[in-house]
Order: structure tokens, then C-alpha cells, then sequence
């Protein structure tokens, strides 16, 4: 039997992996892989594994930006389809895991260290309780993490990004209106993720001159184009919301956790006060949002940290 484990984190643009020896959690050998150089997601794991000699893995788990409910799953914004099964063969797995992505993310938060955090506002919780973990990438996933009254952690994935996008201004229903297209439901993800940034500017550019979500970030946060700032400072204020509904809903003492390529990007940003602000803005129940902590999460591979954890559950 092989003394490795496979751990994956497969988005719509990359897949990333890493091996995990036996009886230890630190995740070696990581690749990234472009998605569009694999015809399948079977195709990319053993691309990795043969590279590497690997022909049997004691364990796998692998995280995927999709439901996965049932046997078989489709990538949420590719166009990849596969089962546990074909995943489980192309790893030569003998114990095998599929998660969400989101929920591999959930799993990872009680191994973050403190340095794989920045803390925005809040206060340190003093007990173990109810976190979630959202974020804006290609896609707006979420699940949440609730501690176990006999100890451990349980994490439910959920579907953040096909809530309704809350605007509450007129600009804001405006701006929305210009994105929408007849009779199709405006949902949180077409505007809060890296696609949306970019559709953001453009409904409000007129002769946009900027033409990826990238290149929106960057004059942004470098102020070079008067509507791109305009775009990043409205897609926090929307982010902060999100953020503040989930937390309220879900009652998450334990902490909001923002993941994915963006939120590290803006850390300043969203230090500055706008998003703080609009993240307690609850009227008469203010009070219950100001001592949760908000923590964004500059670990490069949170995730594995989570399949990690899922896989010494196997165990």
C-alpha cells in the first residue's frame, strides 16, 4: 500500500494538488494545473500522479466548486463531468473523499493558524462557535462550520452565490438593471466574483477600456480609472452584506471567514471602514453583528488543510 495521500482543489480555472505522507498533515509536492489543459478532471489527477511515480494512494480527497450531492457531479462553471467512482480510479485511491469546495474550506478553519488570517474588526471569540467561510473567486461559494457537543466540528456546504444580489439604494438597483438581462433572476455570483467585477465596470464604464476582471482590480487599487474604483468600493459594499446576512442567519459567533483569490487582494480596502461598517449595519440587532470577527484568509491552500482533516477523519 502506498504511503501518500492525495489532496485536490479543484476550481473552474485550476486544479491543485498535493500529497500528504502517512501519519502527517503537512501537504508536500503541490502543482497547479490550468484547466484548460486537460480534456477531464480524471485526465489532471493522473497527469499529477504520473509525474510523481504514483500509481496507488493509501487515501484522496478531493474538493470541487460544485454540488456534490449523488454519484455524479458537473463542475458549476466548467464544463467537466465525473463521479466518485472515476475519481477514486483515476487517484488508485483505496479510501476516497469528495467534498465541495467550500465545505473542504469550512473543515480548515480550526487549522488555520493566526498567521494564516487577518483579522478585520470583531472580537476574539472565547468558546468554540458556529463560523462560515464565504468568498468571492470564479465562483461565490459558502458553507458553514458548527461545533459538535461531543466534540469535533460538522460542516454543511451551502449555495451563497445564487442568493438574490441585495441592493437596497436606487443607484444600487440601477446598477443592477443595467447588468440584468430580461427574465433571468440576478443572482449574488453575477456580481460578487471575479466575473462580476468585471460586468460591474462595464454597465457603468460607457466605453469601457478595461477588459478583465484583473485588469478592473488593478486600476482600482491603483487609482488609475475612475471607474474602477467606483466598481471595487460597490462590490465590497455588496460583499460586506452577503457576509452580514450569512452571519446573522446563521447566528456564526465563531467568525466570518472570507476565502479565494480576491479578498487578499483587498485587504486594505476592506480595512478602511466601509465594509466594517455596512457588516454591522443591522438596525436595532447591531449589536449582535459588532463582536463578530471578520478573518481573511491569506494561506495560499487553505483547502488542503480541509481535505487533510477529512481524510484523517477516514482514518
Amino acid at each position: 500500500m502506498s504511503e501518500h495521500a492525495l489532496v485536490g482543489d479543484i476550481g473552474g480555472t485550476n486544479s491543485r494538488f498535493g500529497l500528504i505522507a502517512r501519519g502527517e498533515s503537512h501537504v508536500a509536492d503541490i502543482a497547479v494545473h490550468k484547466n484548460d489543459d486537460f480534456a477531464s478532471l480524471e485526465d489532471s489527477i493522473r497527469a499529477y500522479l504520473k509525474t510523481r511515480g504514483i500509481t496507488r494512494l493509501a487515501a484522496a480527497a478531493v474538493a470541487v466548486a460544485a454540488p456534490v450531492e449523488g454519484e455524479s457531479v458537473t463542475l458549476t462553471n466548467r464544463d467537466w463531468h465525473f463521479s466518485r467512482t472515476s475519481l477514486m480510479a483515476a487517484a488508485g485511491a483505496d479510501r476516497f473523499r469528495l467534498l465541495n469546495d467550500f465545505e473542504a474550506l469550512a473543515l480548515s478553519l480550526p487549522h488555520l493558524s493566526p498567521d494564516d488570517l487577518v483579522q478585520i474588526g470583531g472580537e476574539t471569540p472565547l468558546k468554540p462557535g458556529v463560523k462560515i467561510v464565504l468568498g468571492p473567486g470564479t465562483g461565490l461559494g459558502m458553507a458553514t462550520l458548527a461545533p459538535m457537543p461531543q466534540g469535533g466540528w460538522l460542516a454543511l456546504p451551502g449555495e451563497v452565490g445564487h442568493i438574490t444580489l441585495p441592493v437596497v439604494t436606487k443607484a444600487e438597483f440601477d446598477w443592477r438593471e443595467r447588468m440584468s438581462e430580461p427574465d433571468i433572476p440576478f443572482e449574488a455570483e453575477f456580481a460578487v466574483t471575479g466575473g462580476g467585477l468585471l460586468r460591474m465596470y462595464r454597465a457603468i464604464a460607457g466605453t469601457a477600456r478595461l477588459d478583465s476582471p484583473e485588469a478592473v482590480l488593478q486600476a482600482a487599487l491603483a487609482g488609475t480609472d475612475a471607474s474602477a474604483e467606483k466598481t471595487l468600493a460597490q462590490f465590497i459594499v455588496w460583499l460586506a452584506r452577503i457576509a452580514s446576512d450569512a452571519a446573522m442567519t446563521m447566528q456564526a459567533k465563531g467568525g466570518v471567514y472570507l476565502a479565494g483569490g480576491i479578498a487578499p487582494s483587498i485587504i486594505g480596502q476592506l480595512k478602511a471602514g466601509t465594509f466594517r461598517a455596512v457588516f454591522e449595519d443591522k438596525g436595532r440587532l447591531a449589536h449582535v453583528m459588532r463582536p463578530i470577527p471578520v478573518y481573511v484568509i491569506t494561506e495560499r491552500f487553505p483547502a488542503f488543510k480541509g481535505c487533510a482533516a477529512a481524510i484523517a477523519d477516514m482514518t
